[in-house]
């Protein structure tokens, strides 16, 4: 460290040492990842703690796996709602009303669980989903980091921007300036940093990258309360999330039970330009909670965070710099509508992502080409993600259009024919329409395509991709299946190495496959690189369709073959998965259109470098314009 001036100080940081701007869950999660793979890092926090705000509150079963790699699974969930309860979703006219009109029925984790032991088909993830609100899963994940001697955190240090510049030497370095919380400038030298800072990045905006979309034409008042008023909250039976239809004919508020004790989070959906500040929070909750009948006031014991939000839908065009030195993660690359529950989640994707490929690369045993991907592979994820945001959004939006069509609202109070079929009409809308928390499509069935993917050379059809149902498939770029073992309680993910897997399922000696070409090519690569051989092993051989099967560390499928002929093409996939070369030599056939990005619906408004003001909309969703 070297003083500049009096107000400015500079330090570097030792080799190896990734800098991260944010300590949300995606900028936490990122830490650990990099910690576990042996890679130090320093994040800085414009926050003195963690967030208040309840954001998030699932962990989908696709996080839950990648949580069960790095051994944090069950601590999670001792953190989060208890396992017995189920988290039904209910659609209401309103808490007076003595049942709702349609309910989604949604397994807690025990009921998840023995769904998962009784379906060994490959369809279904090792891992339950698990309800837990980010406030919650912010504080325990920092108190993971904070022990961990890789891991050095300063919150209250706010990143002000950052800047790719030259060395003496001719290498590319990032300085990233901050400001402490005595008001001191330091400006740190890295070789890499990343961006997880949130919507309003200012490592994004300093890039000068562009955010394409922004906010829709809605807001709605947060209230997150304390309660223990059970008798009026469970007037309609226990729930996880109650959507109550509006004046409107639309869906006009929610509630979400945050752990099953005495924590809610209510959202009141208002009209642009509405002056919010003369409702109480108190009326805001009975407000929303009344739905089509009026006010329904609960006690509240506690006001915990209250603000006014609008909903976003962007995607940045670049995840990297130019010089391919910074990067960016969760909401400073991408922003949805909290429907399906994909922001988080998603961050944590690219946290995972992101953190094994970079760490391999600072370990030396990976090239550029790996880093590279992690743009190719996660902006695609986003594009469709956020678009499929969208569409759950809509499913409650559009019951004045596609449900009501003229018919007030106010006819589904009323005990009549009329208001009987308006109900079985609104009952039938999202028993059609339940994906919202049950797409294991878009939540698992993720296929890469990108430079470290090896086209498999047998010609064979890739499976039809839905975004409802997860399809098992090693097809090259997926992620690979769960499946039990013979034995009914070993899941393959468990037998998977923390580095990089070659599954055998070949019978007889291995050279006749090529599994001693791979190991050899592997070594000099400095790849490692764990052999599971599984030739007893019928069923799960069957679903993994090759005798060879190698997956990367994120548990998705970089190459398959049923046999590998000599050390020159054990070499050449070695190489290509690595990064150090490109997959055009091999033959690399396009994902559907919903996973590769080139989504049938583009982003068709721009969002300035600076701010997000303009409304845009997706061609499929042009009803947010009206």
């Amino acid at each position: 460290m070297t003083a500049t001036t009096e107000k400015t100080t500079e330090k570097t940081t030792p080799p190896g040492t990734v800098l991260i701007a944010g300590g949300g869950p995606v900028g936490l999660f990122l830490t650990y990842v990099l910690a576990f793979y042996g890679v130090p890092s320093i994040l800085f926090e414009r926050n003195d703690t963690t967030t208040r705000w309840p954001k998030m509150d699932l962990t989908n079963a696709r996080t839950m796996e990648l949580c069960r790699k790095l051994g944090l699974a069950a601590e999670l969930r001792a953190q989060g709602v208890a396992p017995a309860f189920d988290q039904d979703v209910l659609i209401s006219t309103g808490l007076p009303a003595s049942e709702p009109m349609a309910k989604w029925e949604l397994p807690g984790v025990t009921k998840y669980r023995a769904q998962i032991a009784a379906c060994n088909d490959g369809t279904l993830p090792l891992e339950p989903w698990q309800r837990i609100s980010q406030a919650v899963f912010e504080r325990w994940l920092r108190g993971m980091c904070d022990a961990n001697p890789l891991i050095s955190l300063h919150y209250a240090h706010k990143v002000e921007g950052v800047e790719e510049a030259e060395t003496k030497d001719g290498r590319t370095v990032v300085k990233t300036t901050v400001t402490g919380p005595d008001g001191t400038t330091t400006v740190w030298t890295s070789d890499y940093m990343i961006g997880c800072d949130g919507g309003s990045s200012r490592v994004r905006k300093s890039l000068r990258i562009p955010l394409d979309g922004g906010p829709i034409p809605s807001c709605a008042v947060l209230v997150h309360f304390k309660s223990r008023d059970l008798s009026r909250l469970h007037r309609q039976g226990r729930f996880w999330h109650i959507f109550f239809v509006g004046a409107s004919g639309d869906i006009e508020a929610a509630i979400i039970a945050q752990d099953e004790v005495d924590t809610w989070t209510v959202h009141w959906f208002v009209p642009l330009g509405t002056d919010t500040d003369r409702y109480s929070s108190e009326e805001v909750v009975a407000n929303a909670l009344g739905g089509l009948h009026g006010a329904y006031p609960v006690a509240i014991d506690e006001v915990l965070v209250r603000s006014v939000w609008r909903p976003n839908m962007a995607v940045t065009r670049q995840w990297v710099s130019d010089h391919k030195k910074v990067f960016l993660a969760g909401d400073a690359a991408h922003q949805n509508i909290p429907t399906g529950g994909y922001g988080m989640n998603m961050g944590i994707g690219d946290a995972f992502d992101l953190g094994w490929k970079l760490s391999a690369v600072l370990r030396g045993e990976a090239g550029p080409g790996l880093l590279q991907s992690y743009e190719d592979e996660r902006r695609p994820v986003a594009l469709r993600n956020v678009e499929r945001s969208g569409v759950h959004f809509q499913v409650h939006m559009k019951l004045k259009d596609d449900i009501l069509q003229g018919t007030s609202p106010q006819v589904a109070l009323e005990d009549s024919d009329a208001g009987r079929a308006l109900r079985d009409r609104i009952r039938a809308h999202y028993e059609a329409h339940d994906g919202e928390n049950k797409d294991l499509g878009i939540e698992m069935d993720v296929r890469h395509v990108s430079g470290v993917i090896v086209n498999d050379v047998i010609q064979s059809k890739e499976p039809t991709w839905t975004p409802r149902y997860y399809t098992p498939s090693t097809w090259p770029g997926a992620r690979a299946p769960h499946v039990f073992l013979a034995d009914g309680t070993t899941p393959v993910y468990d037998l998977l190495g923390k580095f990089w897997t070659l599954l055998v399922f070949a019978e007889g000696e291995e050279e006749s496959f090529g599994e001693g070409f791979m190991s050899t090519a592997a070594a000099a690569a400095n790849l490692p690189l764990k052999v599971v051989r599984l030739s007893d092993e019928p069923h799960v051989a069957s679903l993994y369709e090759r005798k060879l099967v190698l997956i990367r560390p994120d548990q998705h499928v970089a190459w398959r073959a049923n046999r590998i002929n000599g050390v020159a093409e054990a070499n050449a996939v070695v190489q290509t998965v690595a990064g150090w070369k490109s997959s055009e030599e091999f033959t690399v056939s396009s994902a559907p259109a919903e996973v590769n990005g080139e989504l049938k619906s583009k982003f068709t408004g721009s969002v300035e470098l600076q701010t997000q003001t303009d409304d845009f909309q997706l061609e499929k969703m042009g009803d947010f314009q009206k």
